[in-house]
């Protein structure tokens, strides 16, 4: 998110971290219900667990975020990377999810396997083995602009 924040140079793109994911999606919630009339229309790509193995996932939770994944697709897919169009898994949350509900054209995009997911949030959660990759890669896709509408 640093990465792509310094490098855009487009006035319209804005970066927003949120935290407590892991509780609730607290962040996200309370940016959500804070700044409704600013999210309605607008456009989010949540970057969410992005390690260098697996498949790329582009989440969309409703036909807004599938009309956005599917004009974003093309453009991830210069990443060299296998890449899924998928809507939310059951049982899955992400901080895309309340903002969607508020009115912006909401995606997640997130790249990992089984073996991330049994690592992340666990005391074996650490920085070895972990590589900045994909993320770097796509900060910079996201920097330099997504296709528009």
């Amino acid at each position: 998110a640093l990465l792509a924040a310094e490098r855009s140079r487009d006035p319209g793109v804005g970066i927003v971290i949120t935290g407590a994911e892991e509780f609730g999606l607290v962040g996200a919630r309370v940016f959500a219900r804070t700044d409704r009339a600013r999210l309605e229309g607008t456009e989010v790509v949540n970057l969410d667990t992005i390690d260098d193995r697996g498949r790329l996932h582009l989440v969309a939770h409703d036909a807004r975020g599938l009309a956005l994944a599917g004009r974003l697709g093309p453009a991830l897919g210069r990443l060299g990377v296998p890449l899924r169009i998928r809507r939310l898994p059951l049982g899955i949350l992400t901080d895309s999810l309340p903002l969607a509900r508020a009115g912006a054209r909401a995606v997640t995009v997130a790249r990992l396997d089984w073996s991330t997911l049994r690592r992340i949030h666990t005391p074996g959660d650490t920085l070895d083995g972990f590589s900045l990759e994909t993320a770097t890669r796509l900060a910079e896709l996201v920097a330099d602009g997504l296709p528009s509408p």
